[in-house]
């Protein structure tokens, strides 16, 4: 667990690109039944490195790569809540959808979701 809390700072510290980096490796590293957990980690954090950076359709892909893995770990897997983060990321999707159907004209102002640990 106390190493997961690297990444979870790094993401919620807005370092998604290194979020990304830590989350591959230990997708790449772990059990068969982390593997799924860790990869959609990952795609938060690369969908959310492309939403900081303009690249809204790069992000959108990647929330719903990640949202489909994520929702196999429901409510909570290795005290992270991750029924916070399919909340929060299915409220980015949402909004992304609104941005290119049109609905909305911007996206500025949007606040990406934070990773939270259970107690």
């Amino acid at each position: 667990m106390n190493k997961i809390l690297i990444g979870i700072k790094l993401f919620n510290s807005a370092d998604y690109f290194s979020a990304h980096d830590f989350f591959e490796e230990e997708w790449r590293s772990c059990n068969s039944s982390d593997k799924l957990f860790f990869q959609g980690l990952t795609q938060i954090s690369v969908g959310s490195f492309h939403f900081a950076s303009g690249n809204y359709s790069g992000s959108l892909s990647q929330y719903k790569k990640a949202l489909d893995k994520l929702e196999k770990y429901l409510p909570s897997y290795k005290k992270v809540d991750v029924q916070n983060i399919v909340l929060g990321f299915n409220a980015m999707v949402d909004e992304l959808q609104s941005y290119f159907s049109k609905e909305i004209d911007s996206l500025k102002g949007v606040q990406l979701p934070i990773i939270k640990i259970l107690n």
